[in-house]
């Protein structure tokens, strides 16, 4: 039995077949992604093991900051926590809150690049070009 050029089957196979190729590489697409975000993730909790915190889910972060208590747990926070402390707001995104003067002097006093919106507020306290 032998399958014409214009046979409808012919095309279902075919159609099936770039289904299945675009499926895999989607799957190793979305494999890679998440080897990607594992391994930012193991970057940033070496980077951030030196600076103390409150415990944390792996994945949902510090939920217990959203909502009405968040300046009560900031403030628990400060007192427990001398001069700074990591918050993870979710998996692989955290935050560093300092508040020691000595801290600050060493982070603003290098000559790397700051972030804008956060220079542009501190400014009018630290002047320009700091």
């Amino acid at each position: 039995m032998s399958v014409s050029a214009l046979s409808p089957s012919r095309f279902v196979g075919s159609i099936s077949g770039f289904l299945q190729v675009a499926s895999v590489l989607g799957l190793l697409l979305l494999l890679l992604k998440v080897v990607q975000l594992y391994l930012h993730r193991q970057w940033l909790l070496k980077a951030f093991q030196q600076f103390p915190s409150p415990p944390f889910h792996w994945f949902f972060g510090h939920q217990q900051f959203q909502g009405d208590q968040e300046l009560q747990q900031v403030l628990k926070c400060v007192e427990n926590f001398p001069s700074a402390f990591t918050r993870w707001l979710w998996g692989s995104k955290a935050s560093l809150s300092i508040y020691d003067p000595d801290y600050m002097k060493v982070i603003l006093g290098r000559s790397d690049p700051k972030a804008l919106d956060t220079y542009r507020f501190l400014a009018p306290w630290i002047g320009m070009y700091v």
